[in-house]
Formats: C-alpha cells, structure tokens, sequence
C-alpha cells in the first residue's frame, strides 16, 4: 500500500477533477465515490478502474458520458438526470 498523500496533493487532485467537471459541463457522482475514488487514485498511482488509464481525469471519460451517460468510472456523468435515470433503472 502506497503512502497517503500529502493535503497539498490531495487537494491540487480534487480541484484537477473538479476543473475537469466543470471545463466539460459534467457532474461528480453525488454520492460519497468521491473521496473514495481521490484515496483509490493515490491508492493505484493511475485510474482505479482501469490499469491501461494511467491519467485520470482522462479524454475517454468525455466520450463515455457522451455515449453512455457517465465514464467507466462512474465518478463523472452527463448530467444530474442521467444520474437519476441509471439509478431508478437499477433499483
């Protein structure tokens, strides 16, 4: 297990993702993933989700919530209805 990261670090990854978010009109899962996906990025050094993503936030996370709705990560969505929907579906 990697070394937690400093709160200087941790937080220039926070605003990376959030700038990112934003820069494409795309929402952060609402829920508490989060936090948990900045700790399993520092965790794996790269994308949690896929070991061939070595940068995250990552230009295939746009197309995917073109396409699909959210990005393989589930950690960025098209939109807050998109979100609802998948959601309600699953349920």
């Amino acid at each position: 297990m990697s070394k937690k990261p400093d709160i200087k670090t941790t937080n220039a990854k926070r605003r990376e993702l959030l700038d990112f978010a934003h820069e494409y009109g795309l929402i952060i899962h609402p829920g508490s993933g989060f936090d948990y996906y900045i700790d399993s990025f520092f965790k794996f050094g790269r994308c949690p989700c896929d070991a061939k993503r070595k940068n995250c936030p990552c230009p295939e996370a746009v197309e995917e919530c073109r396409t699909i709705g959210h990005c393989k990560c589930h950690l960025y969505w098209k939109d807050n209805a998109t979100f609802k929907e998948q959601k309600i579906a699953k349920e």
